[in-house]
This record gives C-alpha cells, sequence and structure tokens, in this order.
C-alpha cells in the first residue's frame, strides 16, 4: 500500500508513501485517498484529516507513466477523488516537505489550512505538459492570488517558492523543517477538540461559494482539459518528459 493511514486521538493521518517513484499518485492511491476520505466523512470519531507526504518530497503529482500507458483509468480516479475531496465536510490539514507538483498541488487547494516548510516547492506545470489546469486549480489560484500572479505561474509553468506560495495566499503558514511538525501537531490537535458540528459548519460557509462556482465552471474546464489533452503537442509535451528528451511543437 503506498497510502499510509493512522488514527489516533481524532486525526486521521493519510501520508503518501511511494519513495521510488517521488510520491507520485496512481490510480490506486487517488481511489485509497477517496475510500479513505468517504470512510472519514462518515465515522463520528474522526474529527480532523492531516495529509502528509514524504520527508524530501510531498508529490511530484500524478503518475505521468500510468497517464501514458493507462489514462483512462488514472483519469477516473481523479475524478472521484477530486469530487470527494471538494465536498468533504471535516477540516483537512496539510503538511509539506519539499516539491508539490502537479494534481498534488491542486489537492492542497482544497486542504483548509496548509503549512510547508521553507524549503517547500510548489508548481502545476500543465502548460508545460501540453495540457490545461483541472479540477479548479486556475479558479482557486486567480481567486486566492489575483489573475496576473496566476497567469505568471501557471502559463509559464514556474515553480513557486513557500514564501511566494504564502504570499500568493495559496498556504497558510511557513516553518523551518525543526518546527514544522510541531507547528502541524498543535493546529492538528487544536481542530480534534473544538466542536465538530461549529468547525464543519464554518468549513460549509467558508466553500459554499467557491464549489457553486466550480459546479458551474466544470463542464467548460473538462471540455477544454479534454480538447487540449487530446492535441499533438500534448502527446509530444508527455513523451518529450517520459524520454528524457526536450520536447518540440509545431504547430496543427
Amino acid at each position: 500500500m503506498t497510502i499510509l493511514s493512522k488514527f489516533e486521538f481524532g486525526v486521521l493521518r493519510l501520508s503518501i508513501d511511494h519513495p521510488m517513484k517521488r510520491n507520485a499518485i496512481n490510480a490506486d492511491m487517488f481511489d485509497a485517498l477517496t475510500e479513505a476520505l468517504v470512510q472519514a466523512s462518515q465515522d463520528e470519531s474522526v474529527r480532523v484529516v492531516l495529509m502528509q507526504g514524504g520527508e524530501q518530497i510531498f508529490s511530484a503529482g500524478a503518475d505521468l507513466e500510468q497517464m501514458r500507458s493507462a489514462p483512462e483509468i488514472l483519469d477516473q480516479a481523479m475524478v472521484r477523488f477530486f469530487e470527494v475531496i471538494k465536498n468533504f465536510k471535516k477540516p483537512i490539514v496539510a503538511q509539506v516537505n519539499g516539491p508539490c507538483v502537479g494534481e498534488a498541488f491542486t489537492m492542497l487547494l482544497y486542504c483548509d489550512l496548509v503549512y510547508a516548510s521553507d524549503k517547500a516547492l510548489f508548481s502545476i506545470p500543465s502548460v508545460a505538459l501540453g495540457r490545461t489546469t483541472r479540477f479548479g486549480a486556475a479558479l482557486m489560484m486567480a481567486t486566492s492570488a489575483g489573475i496576473v500572479r496566476a497567469a505568471e505561474k501557471l502559463m509559464l509553468s514556474e515553480p513557486i517558492s513557500a514564501n511566494e506560495a504564502l504570499d500568493m495566499r495559496l498556504i497558510t503558514g511557513i516553518a523551518d523543517e525543526d518546527s514544522l511538525d510541531q507547528l502541524v501537531a498543535s493546529k492538528v490537535a487544536r481542530l480534534a477538540v473544538l466542536p465538530p458540528q461549529a468547525v464543519q459548519a464554518t468549513k460549509t460557509l467558508l466553500t459554499l461559494s467557491r464549489n457553486q462556482l466550480l459546479n458551474k465552471l466544470t463542464d467548460d474546464e473538462e471540455a477544454i482539459w479534454h480538447r487540449q489533452n487530446l492535441s499533438e503537442e500534448a502527446k509530444e509535451a508527455l513523451a518529450a518528459f517520459l524520454e528524457g528528451r526536450k520536447p518540440s511543437f509545431r504547430s496543427e
């Protein structure tokens, strides 16, 4: 199993544990995360979910090898996961050490509190891969950081440092590596003892307008993504990345 689960003191800890592939998330892992959130939503003893990656990297994003070999299986698993996390009623806290890329970063945008190491690095390199963002990432980044800042990072596929992410209001806080565990533990413990119904009701109020906008945009976003995903430049970008060469883009 490459998603580790541990429950204690009202906290469900979900850890991505796939170091041989830089914590890339395949369909089985997305399904495991989905199932864990579904069960947590039904279990009154779970007060808060803590999402973690590894000590050196949070996640390299979706498994690009599976994106090439079994795209429909991966796609279906991602759609299920993002629908569940979007509508999850309990608080989700994320702890980020190291790089967090692609769909893993989009996952963080759905977390309620995100605390990162000062060495963390974020990116959604969809344009570099010949694709567009998905699952509401563009909307949420533009809403938090403004269209100009979001455009710079998304259209240029530029990385985002921890300090930049904080300035762009994409994460909640930063700590050095020695202090991050303690900071996250204190926030998670606080959420676990606060009145659960009040916490969940407040989250509903905070996410209500966001989810309404996302639901309205889903069809258009998916149509744009599917069209671009089938393009020759998307195929070339993915092939070049997996083959370790520079892509060559031509007008179609």
